[in-house]
Formats: structure tokens, C-alpha cells, sequence
């Protein structure tokens, strides 16, 4: 996989600039308001690219736009489990691949741009069936948050379950806001047991405290 600066001028700008050249980097061209519909027909068709992490990068870009090539392209890296295959979003402290959790940040983003919202969250329900097994930072507890994630709350129950069988403890406190805004009875009912984990992972404090103000 070829580095970044490494990209023809045409590729670079395509993923990391704004209308006027400055380079903003990848998160911010995916929020581009006005989209750059002139960019879309070449970075739908590096979407077949050998290297897998151009093609990814595009596949983010043009998802957050709300082109369906792009959302495609993201659901068909979760079915398939691409962090078995390549690692694309190294975490910088810890090296686990946080590549799900950007992918739905994504995903979330092309509710914005008026994507179909049942077909994302059928996308997201994938993404939590991994939430025990995989890595994920805070972009996918973001996305629940920000839209109507309520279908999903049964997937999102499961994902906090799965993460505890797999002692990720802060990882599932991360989804008690989540739940809390979606079953407030049902998050206070898992008080208990995640402050008897604060032995584990002092941080499960701040999720609590989060999951609280969205009571």
C-alpha cells in the first residue's frame, strides 16, 4: 500500500483538500458542504484499486457524501471482515485496528447527506455484532448518539454483552450513554454492574457520568 504523499497530485487533492487546495485532511473532506460532485466519478472508480487502503479512503469519502458506490464499498469491508485481512486504522497508543468504529463515524456522516437511515443503521447492526471481538474507540457510540438509533437497540444491548465476554470493559461502558438515551431503565439497571468494573478500568467513571446527562 502506497503511503499518502506518495499519491499522484490529482488522488491527494481528491481525498485531502478543500475547493481552494488547502489541505484539510481525509476527516474533513468527508464533511465538505457543498459536496464536490466533480471529485466523485474518479474516487468511485479507485474504489477497485489494488491498494486496499486508497480504495478504503475513498470508500469513507464518498460514503460521508452520501454516494451509494461509497456505502456499498463500506458494508462489503464489514461482511467481509477486512480487519482479518489488513490492518487499516492502527489505534496510535494501543496498535489494535479501529477501522469499524471510523466506518461508521462514515456512515453517520451520510445520514447528514440524506443517505436512506435504514439502510445505514442495517449496516451499523453488522458493525455492533463485531463490538465484542473488535476494537472500537468512540465514533460508533458518537453515531448512535447523533441519529435515531432506536431500531438498533436490541444489537446494541448484545455489542455491550459481547464486549464484556471479551473483558473489554471500558469498550462497553462506552454504549451506556447509548442506552440511556434509548432504555433509561434499562441502563440504570446496568449501574451496578459497571461500577463494581471500575476496579478493571477507572475510566468506565466517565461513561457513567455521560450516561447520567443523557437520562
Amino acid at each position: 500500500m502506497a503511503k499518502p504523499a506518495e499519491y499522484p497530485p490529482h488522488i491527494y487533492q481528491a481525498l485531502y483538500t478543500d475547493e481552494a487546495g488547502e489541505v484539510i485532511g481525509l476527516d474533513e473532506v468527508q464533511l465538505l458542504d457543498p459536496v464536490p460532485t466533480a471529485r466523485i466519478p474518479e474516487l468511485t472508480s479507485l474504489l477497485a484499486s489494488d491498494d486496499v487502503y486508497l480504495a478504503y479512503q475513498c470508500g469513507l469519502v464518498l460514503a460521508a457524501w452520501g454516494v451509494e458506490a461509497g456505502v456499498e464499498y463500506l458494508g462489503q469491508l464489514v461482511d467481509t471482515r477486512i480487519d482479518k485481512l489488513v490492518e487499516l486504522e492502527p489505534h496510535r497508543l494501543s496498535g489494535e485496528d479501529n477501522v469499524y468504529d471510523v466506518i461508521a463515524e462514515a456512515l453517520g456522516i451520510a445520514v447528514l447527506s440524506e443517505y436512506d437511515q435504514h439502510q445505514i443503521l442495517l449496516i451499523l447492526g453488522r458493525i455492533l455484532a463485531l463490538y465484542g471481538e473488535c476494537y472500537f474507540e468512540s465514533r460508533l457510540k458518537a453515531t448512535l448518539l447523533r441519529l435515531d438509533a432506536s431500531a438498533l437497540l436490541p444489537a446494541i444491548k448484545q455489542a455491550v454483552q459481547l464486549a464484556l465476554e471479551h473483558k473489554r470493559y471500558y469498550q462497553a461502558s462506552q454504549l451506556l450513554p447509548v442506552l440511556a438515551k434509548y432504555d433509561t431503565a434499562y441502563a440504570l439497571a446496568q449501574v451496578t454492574q459497571f461500577e463494581q468494573l471500575l476496579g478493571q478500568d477507572e475510566r468506565i467513571r466517565y461513561n457513567l457520568a455521560e450516561m447520567r446527562e443523557h437520562l
